[in-house]
């Protein structure tokens, strides 16, 4: 019972943090389209 409970753990934790990573690399794509935008808007 107890290797079920620290297994189901770790699956959960697991994807805590794919789930965390996703985020943070959309947060950090969506960064950097906003950067260009800026960067355009100061050449022209």
């Amino acid at each position: 019972m107890w290797e079920l409970l620290k297994d189901l753990l770790l699956v959960s934790l697991g994807m805590g943090i794919g789930v965390v990573l996703m985020c943070i690399l959309t947060v950090g794509k969506e960064a950097d389209r906003c950067m260009e935008e800026i960067k355009e808007r100061e050449e022209h």
